[in-house]
């Protein structure tokens, strides 16, 4: 799945486009000290899980794998701007959930196909809890080898169980610095309305997925009057009536509860977040991710249009633009919107990724839109949100065309 700085991912339902969030929510898991199963399965009374708490993946581990299948893999490729990693892992749920094998190699062109090795599992016993663990020390003869528990991801266990004593042993603690601070910084937001209705303790102050604690995250960015104008600027006109201050109301207990200030007519009115809509408190909860989060963090984002009436699509594709650029953020979403799309501008086009499933096999596939075979009939069609309404699903029967073609030309030079 090809990933830029605002990515939308567009698709019918049931084409996969949850399943790629599923993916990286357990790529994020796997940098942690958390146990596999933990991950896949979540942990009951704890906040794990991009979707709540202790609530693991959908399915969880049993509903990982594809079809009957007993392990399922995950890889992804990262650009650390001098160089590439290539990160695959898979991971067998029955009857044990545990580490079926794992690699990292490093290229440095985008070009090259195979990289050289930083580190690779080697067959295990099928009944043994270990696996070993071959790294490259970049020194002449065998490469050394160390043990790691099948339970936890090999990357999880670098900076307890590798070496250190060498240059290259110490290169590969940088890259699972450089792995570490890419995947643990992904936010997978689903803002729960009802959730946030509420006192929060004041010192919830990490964005949690639901956004429940969004009053006790906003009355601390506030503090800083540059940040509270930010936010400010983007919500003000968004519900009917304009937004022209938010406050923070402190209980002596530490609990907090924000307040807003709405402009009605010639004259204004408090209203605390119990009385503000759905759809405010959703776009409130993203321009929260969007300048509390990291620089250069990932924030994902579920069906970022629930709840918006399609006026307001204008404003929240500015907002994710102009912030995300701002504060050099990687923004995934997926919509089904016509409105969103049609709000996308030509510089935000190659950002769209169309999710389909193949007519063969079942499985899903992504592709750019502009990597579309018919991509300029497409648009000559109007804005994506149109081409989307007209009933353009999936790109497999242009495709399957564009192979007959080539299938045929190339009979053609043959003869």
């Amino acid at each position: 799945m090809p990933v830029e700085a605002l990515t939308i991912l567009i698709g019918a339902n049931a084409s996969g486009k949850s399943n790629a969030v599923d993916g990286m929510e357990i790529l994020s898991g796997l940098v942690t000290n958390r146990e596999i199963g933990d991950i896949l399965d979540g942990v009951r009374g704890y906040e794990t899980g991009a979707r709540g708490k202790g609530t693991g993946i959908r399915g969880g581990s049993r509903g990982a794998p594809r079809y009957n299948n007993s392990s399922f893999q995950l890889g992804c490729t990262f650009d650390c701007d001098s160089y590439y990693l290539d990160y695959e892992v898979r991971i067998r749920v029955k009857p044990h959930i545990w580490l079926e094998n794992e690699s990292l190699y490093k290229r440095t062109s985008n070009t090259d196909s195979r990289g050289d090795l930083v580190y690779k599992t080697e067959p295990a016993d099928e009944n043994s809890g270990n696996v070993y663990v071959t790294y490259n020390n970049r020194r002449r003869g065998r490469n050394p080898q160390v043990i790691c528990l099948r339970n936890y991801s090999v990357l999880s266990q670098i900076p307890g169980r590798f070496p250190s004593d060498t240059p290259a042993e110490k290169d590969l603690r940088d890259m699972f610095e450089v792995i570490s601070g890419i995947l643990r910084n992904i936010l997978i937001l689903n803002p729960v309305p009802q959730l946030m209705r509420d006192y929060v303790h004041s010192s919830k102050v990490k964005i949690l997925p639901t956004g429940e604690n969004l009053s006790a995250v906003v009355a601390e960015l506030i503090s800083s009057q540059d940040v509270k104008r930010t936010i400010l600027t983007y919500l003000q006109d968004y519900p009917e009536e304009q937004i022209t201050d938010i406050h923070a109301i402190n209980t002596p207990t530490g609990d907090v509860m924000l307040t807003f200030t709405e402009e009605i007519g010639k004259g204004s009115r408090p209203i605390d977040i119990r009385g503000m809509s759905d759809g405010t408190l959703r776009f409130l909860t993203i321009l929260t991710a969007l300048v509390g989060e990291k620089a250069g963090s990932t924030v994902i984002i579920e069906e970022v249009d629930n709840g918006l009436h399609p006026s307001r699509a204008n404003k929240l594709v500015v907002a994710l633009r102009e912030l995300g650029k701002k504060r050099n953020l990687d923004l995934i979403v997926t919509t089904h919107n016509p409105a969103i799309l049609n709000a996308l501008s030509a510089d935000d086009i190659p950002g769209v990724v169309v999710c389909y499933r193949d007519a063969a096999d079942g499985s899903s596939r992504f592709v750019s839109w502009v990597d579309l075979p018919d991509y300029p009939e497409l648009m000559a069609r109007g804005g994506i949100g149109d081409i989307i309404s007209q009933g353009f699903i999936a790109p497999e029967p242009a495709f399957h065309r564009k192979k007959q073609m080539l299938e045929w030309a190339k009979r053609r030079l043959d003869r």
